[in-house]
């Protein structure tokens, strides 16, 4: 396996593409649309790429009128496709607007899934052996099984090789029920290093608990080492190593325009400066105002902040 310091990639995402058509009005009376990719694993895998990392992406297009859209979206961002295939059937897309900026209103049309070709023949050792961070979240799990094999796969060869395992429960239960969500989680969390679950509602559904605190205690006891506990509005708390520490929005933030997958805007953010040897404490931090930065723009993939346009510095620096 190769050195940490020369693998080609920081970060492999795991994830389901998708395309995006946004409005500011009512979504069933707007005359216009913005076309973009999208997806929960799309924005990590953007957001990381756009800061500066190194960002690879294991994936399926369908042969669609989306196909070409979808790939030359992909690598404007700096997002490697070479283990993107291309597949049958049809893309997933979705609605979204931005007339209620606290909450999200979503309008989900799938008439076939690219992910379901997405299997674990996709997924070898020299593949997660090339890079520092393994990530994938429960909505390409929701696809179906052969999705979570392959992010099994990858999870457990990451995990044999000591390179990090990331992962979000993203609990979405329009997709699939909430046993089956359950069972895809509890299947791959003794491989996991980083968590990123959401409170109250959604760890209340998977773990039993609505304070934060309680949260990382529960996955700690697990063998979580890295737990990200998100909270929307109410910022983020962080468990690592024995300590806790809390990120809350600071009262001058910018009024909140969209908070349309903020929550994977801070993964990305969070992964990047992970794999640049920051710790957990300074990767909240950092991915806070990442976050941040992309709901008081609004808007998609291009409301991401790029290299530079966000400071990194050391927590408590």
């Amino acid at each position: 396996m190769k050195p940490l310091s020369v693998r080609d990639f920081d970060l492999l995402v795991i994830g389901e593409t998708f395309v995006e058509f946004r409005c500011e009005g009512d979504i069933t009376a707007t005359d216009h649309f913005a076309r973009s990719i999208g997806g929960a694993d799309i924005v990590v895998a953007a957001a990381a790429a756009r800061l500066g990392s190194l960002v690879s992406m294991v994936s399926a297009v369908a042969r669609d009128p989306f196909h070409n859209f979808i790939r030359e979206e992909l690598l404007a961002q700096g997002v490697n496709i070479d283990h993107v295939v291309t597949s049958s059937g049809y893309n997933g897309i979705y609605f979204c607007t931005a007339r209620q900026p606290a909450a999200r209103d979503y309008l989900y049309h799938r008439p076939g899934n690219a992910a379901e070709s997405i299997t674990p023949v996709m997924i070898y050792n020299d593949l997660i052996e090339n890079v520092k961070i393994v990530y994938a979240s429960s909505e390409l799990q929701s696809v179906g099984k052969p999705a979570r094999h392959a992010i099994f796969k990858a999870f457990d060869c990451a995990h044999s090789n000591d390179i990090m395992v990331a992962y979000d429960p993203n609990l979405r239960l329009q997709r699939w029920t909430l046993d089956d969500a359950k069972e895809s989680l509890w299947s791959v969390l003794p491989l996991v290093d980083v968590i990123f679950p959401s409170a109250p509602d959604e760890s209340k559904a998977l773990f039993g608990y609505e304070r934060p605190l309680d949260v990382i205690g529960f996955l700690w006891d697990r063998g979580v080492s890295i737990v990200a506990v998100k909270q929307g509005a109410n910022g983020c708390m962080v468990g690592y190593d024995g300590k806790i520490e809390e990120f809350k929005v600071p009262a001058s933030a910018e009024a909140i325009g969209d908070v349309t997958l903020a929550g994977s805007a801070f993964n990305g953010g969070f992964l990047h400066c992970i794999a640049r040897g920051f710790d957990p404490f300074t990767a909240a931090q950092f991915a806070s105002s990442v976050a941040l930065y992309k709901v008081s723009r609004g808007g998609g993939i291009a409301a991401l902040p790029k290299n530079g346009e966000i400071t990194l510095r050391a927590h408590g620096a």
